[in-house]
Order: structure tokens, then sequence, then C-alpha cells
């Protein structure tokens, strides 16, 4: 454990940051298993859905939970089964 005040103070932010950020990746996953199963279900609001999953993911990505890069390989795959 750190013995400077400001070292603590880092850790307990970046442990409060790390329990957010894994909350919000485990709500993207949630989106991302929602929309593949509209998806493969033919859903009559998979396009909805999956206008929904793509704003979360990018929201992930400019809040730097994501990379960029990741973000738009998982909208292209979900894209692409869309449109499949």
């Amino acid at each position: 454990m750190a013995n400077i005040k400001s070292s603590k103070k880092r850790a307990l932010l970046a442990e409060q940051r790390n329990i957010v950020n894994s909350q919000m990746r485990s709500a993207m996953r949630n989106q991302v298993k929602k929309c593949n199963t509209a998806i493969a279900a033919s859903d009559e609001n998979k396009e909805t859905i999956l206008n929904k999953t793509i704003s979360v993911i990018d929201k992930m990505a400019q809040k730097g939970i994501i990379h960029t890069k990741t973000a738009g390989r998982k909208i292209s795959r979900l894209q692409k089964k869309f449109n499949v």
C-alpha cells in the first residue's frame, strides 16, 4: 500500500474507476448479446436495438473504456451480421 497521501488517493480513485468501468463494460456486453439475439431471431425491432448498441459502444470508446479500434471492429461485425 502507498505511504504518500497523494499515492493513497490515486490508488483509491483507480479502484473506484475500475469498478465503474467494469460495470459499464458489462452493460455494453449485455447490449451486444441482446443485439446478437435480436439479429439471429429476425426480431422486428432489430434495427432500433442495433442503433442503441452502436451508440453504447461509441460512448464506451469516447470515455476510454474500450479502444476506438476495438469499438469500430465490434460495430463493423454487428452491422455485417445485420446486413446478411
